[in-house]
């Protein structure tokens, strides 16, 4: 997957091109203007011209610096165009399993249950189902597409005598639950769920409230890495000048999953 990187001009160095707004060097978009000072007009023919050069490279994502993704209307018109920018949930995801690792603290797989509430199957999600219901005392979908999950089911059945259970009792199903992964389920939708009073939620979706009083529990929603300065992801950023940008979505960028340990909140 090709992935660029946009930036603006780092100050005291000498704009590359006076007359253009916008510069490609590499796989670099550099910004010759200071997009604060810019009125809304000015941010969308900026935009335009990203869009152009991203369009006539083939590229698929793009990381952004710190600095611009600050700037929320900016992003805005980035995601109006069209633009896939990297997000630090997608290391998350990738790192799940140190999460759970996290989650479970003194608790063995083997002895736990965990919950997937989950409507599509995508690959990352297809292969942490596999993944877990080899390592977990049980594993449970809880989904409102029952018929899409049908062939995982009867596969873990057929070729490791796994049972699995798969359902959508809003009433029930995440009533004991105490390690949940959220993988696209909306706050509307969940929140309709009855909910262990103390669930650990690893959300990977958009941003979570649990609106039950009683609710004691912990969410989960990102993870940051220590870099080790002499490992392979801080030597890159080094030589690539990426200080500037989210390690996070350096990775999605170059799609990497690092070893450096992980923290959460």
């Amino acid at each position: 997957m090709k992935s660029f990187f946009i930036e603006e001009v780092k100050k005291g160095k000498k704009v590359i091109s006076v007359f253009k707004k916008v510069d490609c060097i590499d796989n670099k978009i550099i910004i010759n203007r200071e997009l604060k000072k810019m009125n809304l007009k000015n941010k969308i023919i900026i935009v335009k011209r990203i869009k152009k050069i991203i369009d006539r490279e083939s590229v698929r994502q793009v990381a952004i610096e710190k600095k611009l993704k600050e700037d929320e209307q900016f992003i805005k018109l980035l995601y109006s165009n069209n633009i896939n920018i990297c997000n630090p949930k997608w290391i998350f995801k990738k790192c799940t399993d140190k999460v759970i690792n996290k989650a479970l603290i003194n608790k063995k797989r083997e002895e736990s249950e965990i919950w997937i509430c989950v409507n599509e199957v995508d690959n990352i999600t297809q292969e942490y189902i596999y993944k877990f219901a080899k390592e977990f005392k049980s594993i449970n979908i809880v989904t409102n597409h029952i018929g899409k999950f049908k062939k995982i089911e009867e596969k873990l059945y057929n070729e490791e005598g796994i049972l699995i259970t798969i359902t959508n009792n809003r009433r029930k199903s995440l009533l004991k639950a105490e390690l949940i992964i959220n993988a696209d389920f909306p706050k509307e939708i969940i929140n309709e769920f009855a909910i262990y009073d103390k669930s650990t939620i690893i959300n990977w979706d958009e941003p979570l409230k649990i609106r039950k009083k009683r609710f004691t529990g912990k969410i989960i929603e990102e993870v940051k890495l220590e870099l080790d300065k002499d490992g392979e992801l801080a030597k890159f950023i080094e030589e690539e000048g990426l200080q500037n940008y989210d390690e996070r979505d350096i990775c999605q960028a170059i799609e990497f999953v690092p070893d450096e340990k992980i923290y959460i909140n």
